[in-house]
């Protein structure tokens, strides 16, 4: 099961060398300038990986990040915003080769990421949840100091995300091994399951897409944590992620972004991103 906003597949973009070719005679990305001083900039959407970004019955881009960008593009006059919807990898290849300005799509930010693209600042989080055994007194990441996480990649956004929980809360000790190859997700709850570690950073939604194939129950914690996920600019278009970065921050300020993740996943993702401590005002 892929999830991009957890395993971090910006390297496979650098297989694809057919696609890499076709692409480099697509020009370089720069938002395009108007006669009226208007400039179009093209972003791509994933197309499948609702609520946030999908191609709806007839093809067209729909979703939470399509909102949140009709939003920003309001409020920015000397903008106008293009939308598409491709596959994740063509998706990747494309804005860092310049075929497309920008691209979003909950995508976690990571070192990896950072190196080849211009990072937004985070218009959304994405809340992670410990799993754990049924009879586990494990609620919060507190509760696993001295214990040990399931290992996971360093190049994952998951390893980014804890390791600034660690930072954020210096007396906690927790061990994070780390591997070459991330496990599925079956892999990672039987470990938990037979005791070589105390829990599993994950989200419940990931959980609950295996939970019937496992042939045993887990608990899964109320989150415990949340990532900021970022839009991905080819890095060319410095002054298009500074004009969008100041309206994120307007949006977030005036409740507006609040109020679009309500509509999308019945909470306020801002206010609970501040009250898990990863959202500063």
């Amino acid at each position: 099961m892929r999830r991009n906003k957890l395993f971090t597949t910006v390297v496979a973009a650098l297989v694809a060398v057919g696609s890499l070719g076709a692409l480099a005679g697509c020009g370089t990305a720069n938002a395009k300038e108007s006669d009226n001083g208007v400039k179009t900039v093209k972003f791509v959407l994933e197309s499948q990986d609702p609520p946030y970004s999908y191609a709806d019955k007839n093809g067209n881009p729909a979703g939470f990040d399509l909102t949140v960008l009709k939003a920003i593009d309001k409020k920015l006059d000397n903008y106008k915003f293009e939308y598409s919807v491709i596959d994740y990898q063509t998706a990747l290849i494309g804005t860092k080769q310049g075929k497309y300005d920008a691209l979003i799509g909950a995508f976690f930010e990571t070192p990896a990421r950072a190196k080849q693209y211009l990072l937004s600042k985070p218009y959304n989080y994405f809340f992670m949840n410990l799993i754990v055994p049924e009879d586990s007194k494990v609620e919060s990441l507190k509760d696993l100091d001295g214990k040990t996480l399931d290992p996971i990649v360093p190049t994952d956004g998951r390893y980014v995300a804890i390791q600034n929980w660690l930072k954020r809360n210096p007396d906690v000790k927790i061990k994070v091994p780390t591997v070459t190859n991330q496990e599925t997700f079956q892999d990672m709850f039987n470990a938990v399951h037979d005791g070589t570690y105390d829990a599993v950073y994950l989200s419940k939604a990931q959980y609950d897409g295996v939970a019937d194939t496992l042939g045993y129950k887990l608990k899964v914690t109320d989150p415990v944590d949340a990532a900021g996920t970022v839009i991905l600019y080819n890095r060319k278009n410095g002054d298009v992620q500074k004009a969008i970065d100041e309206q994120i921050d307007a949006l977030i300020k005036d409740g507006t972004l609040g109020k679009i993740s309500e509509k999308y996943f019945k909470q306020d993702n801002f206010q609970k991103a501040r009250e898990l401590g990863a959202l500063k005002d």
